[in-house]
C-alpha cells in the first residue's frame, strides 16, 4: 500500500523547526485518514546526479539507493510536500540533490516519451520554506524557482507555497501568528486531497 501524501523534510537538524513542521503535517494527515510516508532525507543514503546520462537512454536512474523506491511513490501519491531551511535564499543541499536525481522522470517524459509518471492523475504539491533570518527581499527567491521545477517534474501541481521567517528568534513551535496560517493551509490541503478521490 502507497502513501498517499510524500512528506519531505530536507533539515538535517532533529526537533527543529522542519521536523516539527513534518511531524504537526503527519499528525493532521493522519487525524484526516489520508495516509503519509515522511522521508528525514538527511538520513537516507541519496547520491548525487552525476549527469551520467543512464536516464537519457533507460529513463530510469542507474543509482540503486534510498531515493530508488520514491519514484514509484511519485507516481503512486496524490501529492507531495517538501519542507525545506533557506540555505543562501534557496533550498538545503540534500532537497537539491533529491530534486536532480528526478531527472530521471524528466528524461522518461521529455526526452524518450516514455513517462515513468502517470501524467494525466491530478496531484497536489506543497513547498514550505523555513528561514532562520528576518524577512528580506529575494529571501526565498531561489527555492521558489528549484521548487517550481521539482513539482512540475513530478507532476504536482504547486498550490500552495508557504513561508516561514526569522525562526531563529521565533520558532514554528512558538509563532501563533504562522502556526494559525499553517493550519489553515493543512486544512484547505487536506481538503484538496480529498476531493481528488
Amino acid at each position: 500500500m502507497y502513501p498517499k501524501i510524500l512528506i519531505i523534510n530536507g533539515s538535517a537538524r532533529k526537533e527543529k523547526n522542519c521536523y516539527n513542521i513534518s511531524k504537526e503535517i503527519e499528525k493532521n494527515l493522519e487525524q484526516n485518514n489520508i495516509s503519509s510516508k515522511v522521508f528525514n532525507i538527511y538520513d537516507m543514503n541519496i547520491e548525487y546526479c552525476t549527469a551520467c546520462g543512464f536516464c537519457d537512454k533507460t529513463g530510469y536512474c542507474k543509482f540503486k539507493d534510498d531515493m530508488a523506491p520514491m519514484y514509484e511513490m511519485f507516481d503512486k501519491a496524490k501529492g507531495v510536500i517538501v519542507i525545506s531551511p533557506v540555505h543562501f535564499n534557496c533550498i538545503s543541499a540534500k532537497v537539491k540533490t533529491v530534486v536532480d536525481r528526478t531527472q530521471a522522470i524528466y528524461a522518461s517524459k521529455y526526452i524518450l516519451n516514455n513517462s515513468s509518471i502517470d501524467r494525466n492523475k491530478k496531484r497536489i504539491g506543497m513547498y514550505i520554506a523555513v528561514g532562520g533570518a528576518p524577512a528580506y527581499e529575494g529571501q526565498y527567491s531561489g527555492g521558489d524557482i528549484v521548487m517550481d521545477f521539482f513539482f512540475k517534474s513530478v507532476n504536482n501541481k504547486l498550490l500552495y507555497n508557504i513561508q516561514l521567517n526569522n525562526t531563529d528568534k521565533v520558532s514554528f513551535e512558538e509563532n501563533e501568528v504562522f502556526k494559525k496560517t499553517f493550519t489553515e493551509n493543512i486544512q484547505e490541503y487536506i481538503k484538496d486531497i480529498k476531493e481528488l478521490d
